[in-house]
């Protein structure tokens, strides 16, 4: 079976969750994903994998949890674009939230309670930590992105491939900057990837490390990165671009979101509605139908909280946005709406795309010693998703937080339940 361009893009970004679902140590879960890749990538067309690929963990010896992130870098020397154009090309894969991993979840899916200033991070240098803005010292105009998303890509440039991989003891800045002119560099990933990755093309895009001719993002389901600043010098970095088909509801597109009109992860992090009517917080308790349960409405209201915090309002990336099919029936409770969210959120982009999910081999798990991880702890750290779970496991502990902050001026300033 073959596929186009955007079809192989989506399935390398695909490629850097597989090991996702399996927990093990960090060693392990590499070794993993580099013999998953070595079977995967050559079923899309002529893929090989030359940076990585890396695993990293907060706590590399834990067996009992997965990645915290995954990523890696492919090539394909002759891949053909929608416009019939060849080009020598290079994929940066980028893995989606992990499953079950707390630190994923505190500092990467929810630290959007605090930004840092992207124009001054990347002018003092992108291989150094972010530093954190507080809210009283935001400027009007200036591009933010959440902490935990600088953070993470600070990390995606800066660790190297491990021993054993492909262009092993180099960091992921010190390949791409040493590529020959002429080949195209893609930045993908789905969820937490998507932001990630369109994040990380703008780094190395504005730090002059890669020309902007070279490069193009392709992302799907990403929640917001950065406020409004952020958001526009994106779009001016990276113009749209589309092609037939998407026209019709889709994937042709380069630069950028393919948004699931029903899947709530992309819903994120804009909380206040009347700036991004098609994308922010606020849709998500009537997304699969009314009437709204009113504890999806409570959570909704501590996550536009956490948000605001920040100082700064997010606003989403420019988005393709394709119409999600509705449910039969809205959920009647959490359990349902969680069903749901899941269904929307990886089925549907596997089904607009028309490609396989790669999976796992059974061999290689039972060689390596791998254990699969429960559906819980899969739906369990999701962007988005993953508090909705937090909130089914608490259901206490979320309400009280809600009768906590419910009527603070907090609340007002972000519309209240």
């Amino acid at each position: 079976m073959s596929f186009d361009s955007f079809q192989q893009v989506f399935s390398l970004s695909l490629c850097s969750n597989i090991v996702n679902d399996q927990k093990g140590t960090e060693d392990t879960l590499q070794r993993g994903l580099q013999g998953a890749l070595a079977h995967q990538l050559p079923t899309y067309g002529d893929w090989t994998t030359v940076w990585g690929p890396v695993v990293w963990k907060f706590k590399p010896a834990d067996a009992d949890t997965g990645p915290d992130n995954s990523w890696f870098v492919a090539y394909n020397p002759s891949l053909t674009y929608a416009d019939g154009s060849t080009y020598p090309s290079y994929v940066v894969a980028v893995a989606g939230t992990p499953t079950y991993s707390s630190y994923a979840w505190i500092q990467e899916n929810f630290a959007v309670d605090s930004v840092v200033n992207f124009v001054t991070w990347v002018r003092d240098g992108i291989t150094n930590p972010p530093e954190r803005v507080m809210p009283k010292d935001i400027v009007a105009g200036t591009p933010y992105a959440a902490m935990g998303i600088a953070k993470a890509v600070h990390n995606l440039l800066t660790k190297p491939a491990p021993s054993g991989s492909a262009s092993a003891g180099t960091t992921l800045i010190d390949f791409l900057a040493n590529l020959p002119d002429g080949p195209r560099i893609v930045f993908a990933g789905h969820s937490l990837g998507g932001a990630l990755s369109s994040t990380l093309a703008l780094s190395l895009v504005n730090s002059g490390t890669i020309p902007t001719s070279s490069a193009l993002t392709y992302t799907s389901a990403g929640p917001s990165p950065g406020n409004r600043a952020f958001a526009d010098l994106y779009a001016s970095t990276f113009p749209a671009q589309r092609f037939p088909g998407s026209e019709a509801g889709g994937y042709q597109v380069w630069n950028l979101n393919v948004v699931n009109s029903k899947d709530i992860v992309p819903q994120a992090w804009c909380a206040i509605k009347a700036l991004s009517p098609d994308q922010n917080l606020d849709n998500i308790p009537t997304i699969f139908g009314l009437p709204a349960l009113l504890l999806i409405q409570g959570i909704t209201l501590l996550l536009k909280i956490q948000a605001f915090r920040s100082g700064a309002i997010y606003i989403p990336l420019q988005s393709h946005i394709v119409p999600g099919f509705p449910p039969q029936a809205p959920p009647a409770n959490l359990q349902e709406f969680l069903t749901i969210a899941v269904q929307q959120h990886n089925l549907f982009y596997v089904g607009l795309f028309g490609v396989p999910i790669p999976a796992f081999p059974e061999s290689e798990r039972a060689s390596l010693g791998l254990v699969r991880k429960t559906k819980e702890e899969q739906r369990y750290e999701y962007p988005i998703i993953g508090n909705f779970e937090y909130a089914a496991e608490n259901p206490q502990e979320t309400q009280n937080a809600v009768e906590e902050l419910e009527g603070t001026p907090e609340a007002k300033e972000v519309g209240g339940l």
